[in-house]
């Protein structure tokens, strides 16, 4: 289009799109944008924000993304998450000293069915002064 055939307006538009960088181009800078927008847009899910919904707002502030793509992105960031978080688990030693699960289950129905031992042990120390 003839650049004389435009409005001062659309000539301001037109230098600002021609100064835009092209950040979507470079490998990576998608997943990279969903991976630092996880959090957000895991609260606008909460909320009951769509893809589409959220898509649309990036798009808006300069960075084009389809709701396909976004889902996927953040998808795949979500599951790598659980994922790390399953490995974590897997490896963390407790600080605690090692009981078997019925050991502690002993422990706590012994304290149920017998609340009255945890108050004679405090009586017994405060009858010794």
């Amino acid at each position: 289009m003839n650049q004389s055939k435009l409005s001062p307006l659309e000539k301001a538009i037109a230098r600002k799109i021609d100064k835009t960088k092209d950040k979507a181009s470079k490998p990576g800078y998608l997943r990279t944008l969903v991976t630092k927008l996880h959090l957000r847009i895991e609260a606008a899910l909460a909320r009951g924000c769509e893809y589409d919904d959220l898509a649309e707002s990036i798009t808006e502030g300069g960075v084009k993304i389809s709701a396909a793509t976004l889902k996927q992105y953040h998808t795949e960031y979500r599951r790598s998450l659980n994922e790390e978080a399953q490995e974590e688990t897997k490896t963390v030693k407790s600080i605690l000293p090692l009981e078997q699960p019925r050991e502690i289950e002993d422990k706590i129905n012994d304290q149920i069915s017998h609340p009255h031992r945890k108050q004679s042990a405090v009586d017994k120390l405060f009858a010794s002064k």
